[in-house]
């Protein structure tokens, strides 16, 4: 069978083919007509074009919603067995909810009771935490359809605008409909492993809403040699302390969208993924396509930018796991394994899993808190320093949330924040004086001279924010 058969056959090969193969724009062939008086490269005519559109968005499910879509292929990645959950299992995970519950309020104020609590098969959890991954990784689909659009656009040539002449919103179907298929393989690779429904650091479900993995919980106590009682309060605790902490600082989940945001907007899309892709599907055989897209389509960080904008996120995600991480030590403090369970889940947040590459690589996304130990041992020192009132006042405003500055030099967080509150006093002392002295002049230029203090201020900590490597 001839390669202009197989083309013929293969409508993904044959379109990308055309605008990134081999005889396509760039080739140098470009000025060459062939038979049909078409550019070389493109052998076909405007009708056979139409086909392969239509052929195309069939292929990739347009018309179908991509959330449900990305449900669908989740479900199916998930790994087997999946065991239902057993009636003492239940039991046993609302008896662990309810002890971490009573632990968690000895320790600290923010409010953990009335939750929702329940374990999950792993099919469960890809479906009811869906929706939170599509809220976090838009910015990912976002950037990933804009890419392909304008990708695609820029390289069909002069000839071929006519007939591609509003074909963006197919392009842009196509791109969500080949992201649904990204996360979803990815969700589902990482079901294999998750604990519980904040593990990641992300609240992925409402604030009124506890889960457990059973069965991952199960594998894992068996794994650090635990006993699972121990270690279902001991995730428990840390299940109702995520939901407390992003309950009593809504603001929270606002800046962990920025800083997915910023990261989002540095990662290139790999269109040669897109080209081996189309070379190897077989029509006949759609899950051909899964199995390719398991390859990932976005390129790895590679500039500073980019590398600050990870840094930012994966601070920000110790952060918060530090601040649980000293929180459910303290609150566990009756279990005999805590200390074991505690060093078992720190490894397990500061290294990538085979699950979490997995997700990474197709989703572009890591949410590994590398510098959870630091984040902990800010909050271990103000909570010896001022006790839980300080430890918790850290979440009281953005402002306070530390930088990596205060992670490389926890000791000097409050002398900063002094310094900083300090010169805030003074600025609004000097601010009141002008107004009760009503230089209406004076005030117009120390007016412009306070805000030049305060971009000053700001941009002194985006330079502290910039300056940081990784860790």
């Amino acid at each position: 069978m001839t390669d202009d058969n197989n083309n013929e056959q293969n409508p993904f090969e044959q379109i990308f083919g055309m605008l990134f193969g081999a005889n396509g724009p760039g080739s140098g062939q470009g000025d060459d007509k062939n038979s049909s008086g078409m550019p070389q490269g493109f052998p076909i005519d405007p009708a056979m074009m139409s086909t392969i559109m239509s052929q195309m968005q069939g292929l990739f499910g347009q018309g179908t919603d991509p959330q449900a879509q990305a449900v669908s292929i989740a479900q199916k990645a998930v790994p087997t067995p999946d065991h239902s959950v057993s009636e003492d299992a239940e039991r046993a995970t609302t008896d662990a909810f309810r002890l971490a519950e009573l632990w968690l309020a000895e320790a600290t104020d923010f409010s953990v009771a009335n939750r929702n609590a329940r374990p999950l098969r792993r099919a469960d959890w890809v479906k009811e935490t869906m929706p939170g991954w599509q809220k976090f990784v838009l910015p990912i689909k976002e950037n990933m359809s804009s890419a392909l659009t304008d990708t695609l656009e820029s390289q069909v040539p002069a000839e071929m605008k006519g007939i591609l002449a509003g074909a963006s919103s197919m392009f842009g179907s196509m791109s969500d409909s080949m992201f649904a298929m990204q996360i979803g393989q990815a969700v589902g690779a990482l079901s294999e492993s998750v604990l519980t429904g904040t593990e990641v650091g992300l609240p992925l479900l409402p604030h009124d809403t506890a889960v457990v993995v059973e069965q991952n919980v199960e594998t894992f106590a068996s794994e650090i040699d635990v006993d699972v009682s121990e270690v279902r309060i001991y995730l428990a605790a840390q299940e109702l302390a995520h939901l407390a902490l992003f309950e009593r600082a809504p603001w929270l989940s606002a800046q962990v969208e920025t800083a997915l945001t910023r990261y989002a907007q540095g990662l290139k899309v790999d269109t040669s993924q897109i080209e081996d892709m189309a070379s190897n599907i077989d029509p006949s055989n759609i899950s051909d396509l899964s199995d390719n897209i398991r390859q990932g389509l976005f390129n790895p960080p590679t500039t500073d930018d980019q590398k600050k904008a990870l840094t930012s996120l994966e601070n920000l995600l110790a952060v918060i796991a530090g601040w649980v991480d000293v929180i459910v030590y303290e609150a566990c403090k009756h279990l005999p394994g805590r200390d074991q369970i505690r060093e078992a889940l720190r490894r397990r947040r500061a290294t990538a899993g085979p699950a979490e590459k997995t997700f990474s690589t197709l989703v572009g996304l890591q949410f590994n808190p590398r510098r959870l130990r630091d984040a902990a041992a800010l909050f271990g020192y103000l909570e010896t320093q001022g006790g839980a009132e300080a430890r918790d006042q850290v979440f009281s405003h953005p402002d306070l949330l530390p930088t990596t500055q205060d992670l490389d030099d926890p000791l000097g967080y409050s002398e900063r924040r002094q310094a900083e509150w300090t010169n805030e006093s003074s600025i609004d002392e000097a601010l009141s004086r002008i107004l009760a002295e009503g230089l209406d002049g004076a005030g117009g230029s120390d007016a412009e001279s306070t805000d030049g203090s305060e971009d000053s201020a700001s941009d002194d900590t985006e330079s502290t924010d910039d300056s940081s490597d990784d860790r």
